[in-house]
């Protein structure tokens, strides 16, 4: 069934008693959702726009969701929306409604959802989201093909809070990356000042390619890469075999590394990567990467931290409206 108003259960063949029942969700005042389709984002949105003013789109947290950008999922799956600046402004139980000036040309549609653009969207990211997260939530816009740093520069607001966070987090963006934890590892390498090539081709004799590694240790053999929980399924299992006979063949030696290796044991993961290069204990700049990863969400400190900052936007009770008459 379709999201409706209450005002429109009539319509809908729905009676008060049904209304009131567990059959539907009411995701904001005034609105209500089949229960079943609760849980899925695009179908919440769905009905919470219902409730919104004419100028409001999601924005922030919620627009990179929408969009399957990588982010990962905090305590509360927040709701979060912009109203125009000059507009009336209510709070709602469900949804945070920020007041804010989106240029007309950042306020789009996607998937029949008023939403606010890719560019803004990761300028309302760069003041909550630490420098780390920040990268790998635009590694995968540009990945998608959803905007180019170029586009994100243009959209850049001076003085802004976040800017600064932005600015050096493009510096650092990658769009060949292919997942959230491949540019962690990445950035962690980066960030010690260890030298990677990113997704470098094998090539047999007549140039086509034969494999593509996700990392190497620039100028060696050593191909660094993460293992998540999918490298444990017998169909990852099998081709991971594969892959591992034919990187021996050519020589390559690949290295797995957990999340919590990068979180927990990244002094041993670059120690790894000092050896191969022939550099002296120490010289990588372990203590910046860290002190960034344990910023991120990767790191338990880090998913606190944002927690707290992003309260601010939980609304799971109805605040004092704000609507004049």
């Amino acid at each position: 069934m379709e999201p409706f108003r209450h005002g429109e259960a009539d319509t809908h063949g729905v009676t008060p008693k049904q209304l009131r029942s567990g059959q539907f969700a009411h995701p904001v005042d005034g609105v209500a959702m089949s229960v079943e389709d609760a849980g899925d984002l695009w179908k919440r949105c769905r009905a919470v726009a219902l409730g919104l003013g004419p100028t409001d789109v999601f924005t922030h947290l919620t627009s990179a969701r929408l969009r399957g950008w990588w982010l990962t999922r905090l305590e509360h799956e927040l709701l979060i929306a912009c109203s125009d600046g000059d507009a009336a402004h209510l709070e709602r139980r469900g949804v945070y409604v920020r007041r804010c000036r989106i240029p007309a040309a950042h306020r789009v549609l996607f998937r029949g959802l008023p939403v606010a653009s890719p560019e803004w969207t990761i300028l309302e990211l760069a003041e909550h989201l630490s420098f780390v997260d920040l990268v790998i939530a635009i590694d995968s816009a540009l990945r998608l093909g959803h905007t180019t740093p170029e586009r994100i520069i243009a959209a850049m607001v001076p003085g802004r809070r976040g800017v600064r966070n932005l600015r050096r987090a493009l510096a650092f963006t990658d769009r060949r990356s292919e997942s959230a934890m491949e540019s962690l590892l990445r950035l962690s390498y980066v960030l010690a000042g260890v030298p990677v090539d990113v997704h470098s081709e094998l090539r047999d004799d007549i140039g086509e390619i034969v494999w593509s590694l996700d990392l190497r240790i620039r100028g060696t053999r050593y191909a660094p890469e993460y293992d998540g929980g999918d490298h444990r399924t017998p169909e990852m299992h099998r081709r991971d075999l594969r892959r591992d006979r034919l990187l021996h063949r050519w020589g390559i030696e690949r290295w797995g590394y957990t999340l919590d290796d990068i979180v927990h044991r990244l002094d041993e993961v670059l120690a790894d990567a000092e050896r191969v290069l022939g550099w002296t204990a120490g010289r990588a700049n372990v203590a910046l990467a860290r002190d960034e990863i344990r910023r991120s969400v990767a790191h338990p400190a880090g998913r606190r931290a944002l927690s707290r900052r992003l309260q601010r936007f939980v609304r799971d009770a109805p605040p004092r409206s704000r609507r004049a008459g």
